[in-house]
């Protein structure tokens, strides 16, 4: 039985991962939310690298984002925090964790990334930063022929961003389909990967806004 681990999956797209791959033959997936592990706490992050005991053959990062905050707001305290939620917590799992050859590593990052706005500085600079970082260590792991792909999601229809958006209607009238995005298709596209064997989207940065976005590159 191969081993999966989906993080902060009790609800949003976390969840919709985690109901998509449980129903994959000879996967056992494990559902965790803050309370298993807090990756703004790196002592609950080292003592959650430390209970596994086996090797991973799937691993979903994944964690909540940061407000909407004026930059001259921002504290040294949300600078600390969001650096390990959102950067170092990963890296110290992408170093400590022991991974079986051709294992899926998914980050599920955010289509802002290419256009950052000025109200989310903390969101920008440490998924940016990480984004690098894993782009980066889908080169370094070769000799595992691990596989990382990084999901960026837009304007998909969750919790946070009825809290980011205002005025959900209004807003989804500005987008191409007219609707916001179901968290299941998030689901259901790394369950069709897993699935299917699909490794050369190995480093791969796969945009999954519904054409809200205007870049090319």
């Amino acid at each position: 039985m191969r081993k999966g681990i989906v993080l902060a999956s009790s609800k949003g797209i976390g969840f919709h991962i985690y109901q998509n791959l449980k129903i994959i033959k000879n996967y056992s997936i494990e559902k965790l939310s803050s309370k298993n592990i807090d990756t703004s706490d790196l002592n609950s992050v080292k003592k959650f690298v430390k209970s596994q005991k086996s090797n991973i053959d799937l691993l979903v990062l994944n964690t909540g984002g940061p407000p909407q905050k004026n930059f001259y707001d921002l504290t040294e305290k949300d600078f600390f925090k969001y650096h390990n939620q959102l950067y170092y917590s990963f890296v110290y799992m992408l170093q400590n964790l022991k991974f079986n050859k051709g294992a899926y590593i998914f980050l599920i990052s955010s289509s802002i990334l290419k256009e950052p706005p000025p109200t989310m500085v903390l969101s920008n600079a440490y998924r940016t930063a990480f984004l690098s970082t894993f782009k980066s260590f889908a080169k370094i792991s070769n000799k595992k022929k691990l596989n990382c792909i990084s999901i960026a999601p837009g304007a998909i229809k969750t919790n946070r961003l009825k809290k980011l958006v205002k005025n959900l209607k209004l807003f989804e009238k500005t987008l191409p389909h007219g609707k916001l995005g179901n968290p299941s298709e998030i689901g259901k596209f790394i369950k069709y990967i897993v699935e299917n064997n699909i490794k050369y989207l190995n480093g791969s940065h796969i945009n999954f806004d519904g054409g809200q976005s205007n870049f090319l590159f």
